[in-house]
């Protein structure tokens, strides 16, 4: 019997039964978008962040102050003075709330210095305006996600408009305005900070308005990847447990690690939908073996072998896997491109009013989730994947109903009522 004759008398009967087909199918649909949305969006996290960490630098390390402790200009000489150490670049951060059109966004304030801020960024990237002077101004560079608004991406924040920042203080505040000097492309999730929903100006002006004698976190950078431990273990010497070390090189590594058993393990879940799916798959096909009896019969008594019917009956749960398949990878991929957008307002939406005081150190680090954006990635793998699960379950729920229609006898079928 030929395969086309097989394939059309399977899909005739998916056809005949719409209703019951078209069920059987969107089980099969929601299960293989649920592994392709579920996958796609740990995988465009893990590559972002991974982008993040590579403009870095693998040699890059961030050294943060414990609760007791400052770093000051004193430190900052001395870590200038570790063989191995390439630079170093401190940081002053602080979180204040910006009147933007007809919302308030809490922002979080970067006082970095123009040559630090392309070793905090990796790579400068600007829409608009210019790299403020290493001078103690108020200049600002302001990210994508403070000139343009979250729910409408409407530009409301233009290079040399004047902006006013607000941070509470008891029962007074401070408000300093700034002029914008550029306006930075989106950079998405960052390693160490918001860069999406952050303000950097000139560092001297930020210790000034801020009244501030020490820094954030400062981060070093050394001469070579070889030179990293040499640097870590010197510091890790000279202040012991007065400072906490962050290696770029450790987190590359740690973010793939865990990714990689998250995307299993999310892809593990989407599964079980499938599994699902072949349950029904199996009953429906029960169904169908035991309302089309006399057909069976008809097919055996005019010649019909039982591994032609065995093949007519699994040619229609494959067509249901085929089909469901490709329809779930394009579902899958359309969701897919959703959950960023609505991860991205929630994130974005619950920065706005709330409180936003002074938080010391961690304020640049604290907000990195707000700007939690990302494309997911929907790897040709996964796809493939995906579509062989999808015919694998389907082929294999439709092998007992398939054997049971092939194995009885066309007497019987025919009497059958």
């Amino acid at each position: 019997m030929r395969t086309e004759d097989i394939l059309w008398l399977g899909f005739k009967s998916l056809k005949t039964r719409k209703v019951r087909g078209a069920l059987t199918i969107l089980s099969v649909v929601i299960g293989v978008a649920s592994i392709i949305g579920l996958v796609s969006q740990t995988a465009g996290i893990q590559a972002s962040v991974l982008s993040t960490l590579q403009s870095l630098g693998p040699t890059t390390l961030l050294v943060t102050p414990a609760r007791t402790t400052t770093l000051t200009q004193a430190d900052i000489a001395r870590m200038m003075s570790i063989p191995g150490v390439e630079g170093v670049v401190p940081v002053v951060s602080a979180q204040m709330r910006l009147t933007r059109a007809s919302e308030v966004v809490q922002v979080n304030v970067i006082g970095v210095d123009s040559i630090g801020l392309k070793t905090l960024l990796g790579e400068v990237r600007l829409l608009d305006g210019e790299i403020y002077p290493p001078s103690n101004t108020p200049l600002a560079i302001v990210g994508n996600g403070v000139a343009f608004s979250s729910t409408q991406g409407i530009q409301e924040v233009y290079v040399g408009q004047p902006i006013t920042l607000e941070q509470p203080l008891g029962s007074t505040g401070r408000r300093i305005t700034l002029q914008v000097a550029g306006i930075l492309d989106k950079y998405g999730s960052s390693a160490f900070l918001s860069t999406d929903n952050s303000i950097f100006i000139p560092i001297d002006y930020a210790m000034n308005i801020f009244n501030r004698r020490a820094y954030s976190y400062i981060i070093v950078k050394a001469a070579n990847v070889e030179s990293v431990n040499t640097v870590s273990e010197y510091l890790t010497t000279i202040y012991g447990r007065n400072i906490s070390i962050i290696n770029v090189q450790q987190i590359t590594q740690a973010v793939s690690t865990i990714m990689g058993f998250f995307s299993i393990l999310l892809g593990s879940v989407a599964a079980i939908s499938l599994s699902v799916a072949g349950l029904g798959i199996m009953n429906i096909m029960l169904v169908s073996v035991y309302e089309r009896t006399k057909e069976i019969g008809l097919l055996k008594a005019i010649g019909f072998k039982d591994r032609n019917v065995l093949t007519i009956f699994l040619s229609e749960a494959m067509l249901v896997g085929i089909i469901g398949g490709i329809l779930g990878i394009v579902a899958g991929a359309g969701a897919s491109q959703l959950v960023p957008t609505l991860i991205g307002t929630y994130f974005g939406s619950s920065n706005l009013g709330g409180g936003g005081g002074f938080q010391g150190g961690g304020a640049g680090m604290q907000g990195a989730m707000a700007s939690f954006s990302y494309t997911p990635v929907i790897t040709l793998d996964v796809v493939g994947i995906a579509l062989i699960t999808a015919v694998s379950v389907s082929v294999l729920s439709g092998l007992y109903p398939a054997w049971r229609a092939s194995k009885m006898e066309p007497i019987k079928a025919l009497r059958y009522e």
